[in-house]
This record gives C-alpha cells, structure tokens and sequence, in this order.
C-alpha cells in the first residue's frame, strides 16, 4: 500500500488529535527544555565535552603526552583498555542525571545509540559485551539498569551478542562520598560470574560514568579469574 492511500485511511479526527496534542505539548529537549523533535537538541549536544587526545593508552584518561598515566604505570588495572566518550559534565552530567533519577528511558535509548556509535569507531575486536550489574536493593528502587540499557544499544550497534552473566553480589554504598582507598573496599568482591560461557572470549563492559575506575577494574578481576581472555571497557562519561 503507498502512503497516499495509507493516509487515506487515517481517520480526520486522529491527525487533528496529534496535532491538538503537539500545539499543547510540544516535543522538547529532555537537557534543556526548549522544544525541540530531538530527545538532545543540536544545541545542547554542541556543548558536550569530548574527550580527545592526548589520553593514557590504557584507562583513556587525558594526560600532557601520548603514553601511560602515571596511575596505570603504578598499578597496572585488570582491563587492558577504557575509553568514555564525554567527559562527566555539563549537558552530559544532566542527561546522565534524568535518565538515571527520573528514568527517562528515551533518554537512555539515545545515549546508548550515541555510546555504541563511539564503540563502532573505536573498532576493537570483542565477543561479547557486558553491562555492570546493579544490586538487587539498587535495582528494586530503581527500577532498572542503566547500564544494561546503555549496552543493549551498543548491542545492536556492534552486532555483538550481551551477557547478563556478571552479577553483583555485594550491597556497595553510593560512591560519591567516599574517598578513593573507601571505594576500592567498597567494591571489594562485589561481583561473581554465574556461567563458563565467557571462558577464553574478549568482553567490552559498559557502564555510565567512570570516576575513580574502581568498579570496572574490580568486574575486570573478576572476569579474568574466570579465564576471560580479555576485557575492554567503555563508559559515556569520565570524572576527572
């Protein structure tokens, strides 16, 4: 059926009442709040803050020179790479905020398409991707993983199948407050891998914000004492 012949069908009364819904509640950005088709307006994303070069070859961090943090040269973390997209401010800070706290899942499902659109261009070569679990208590009040929304966009990006084998078996406390040596106790032992099926694969994790690198490192330990082969990770922002 062509679409003059579709639009034939569409009864009066339903165009007037899209149009009558639009003209009272116009489509707006979901960061700034002017209308706007787009869940980010141009505007806004035109004020992300981009991570660009020079970066630590392993964690992605800005640094002066191409090369090593000093951080990764000390302690050497369990990922071979991480790489954010962004860094955690900003309209990036605010979208991350509402689609977390106010759960605005457009808002997730375009961020995830903007994360896996990076992971594309990074072209690494993984088998599987994995999101970093939330624990039960966090789940039930929140009702989902953001995580996990993010990863199944990059999913379908890459065309790379996702695991939901790494759970957190640990209640960790929010980590805003803490201080670095807190954290890393803190998210000691949190995580456990349920199945065999990554034995011997590569695993891209993803999660939303990286801060100190603590929470990916300790999934990556957890990853490679289950004889993963080896683990990459991506976030779409970066605290510094």
């Amino acid at each position: 059926m062509n679409c003059q012949r579709l639009l034939e069908r569409i009864p009066l009364y339903a165009f007037q009442d899209m149009l009558l819904k639009e003209l009272l509640f116009p489509s707006r950005c979901l960061v700034c709040r002017r209308i706007s088709k787009d869940v980010i307006c141009n505007e806004c994303l035109s004020k992300v803050s981009l991570i660009k070069s020079p970066i630590c070859e392993i964690c992605g961090s800005p640094i002066e020179n191409d090369g090593i943090c000093y951080k990764c040269k000390v302690s050497p973390p369990y990922f071979s790479k991480a790489r954010s997209y962004a860094l955690y401010e900003g309209v990036m800070r605010t979208a991350i905020i509402r689609f977390k706290f106010e759960k605005r899942k457009s808002l997730g499902l375009f961020l995830g398409e903007m994360l896996g659109k990076f992971a594309s261009r990074l072209a690494w070569n993984v088998d599987f991707i994995v999101p970093i679990p939330l624990s039960k208590e966090r789940l039930k009040s929140r009702g989902f993983n953001q995580s996990e929304i993010l990863a199944l966009e990059v999913s379908k990006i890459l065309r790379v199948p996702i695991s939901l084998s790494l759970i957190r078996i640990k209640e960790t406390k929010p980590s805003i407050n803490l201080n670095v040596e807190e954290r890393l106790n803190n998210i000691n032992r949190a995580f456990l891998l349920s199945d065999n099926s990554l034995k011997g694969k590569r695993v891209l994790l993803v999660d939303d914000v990286y801060t100190t690198g603590a929470t990916i490192n300790e999934a990556g330990k957890t990853l490679l004492e289950r004889d993963i082969k080896e683990v990459r990770a991506i976030t779409l922002a970066r605290e510094l």
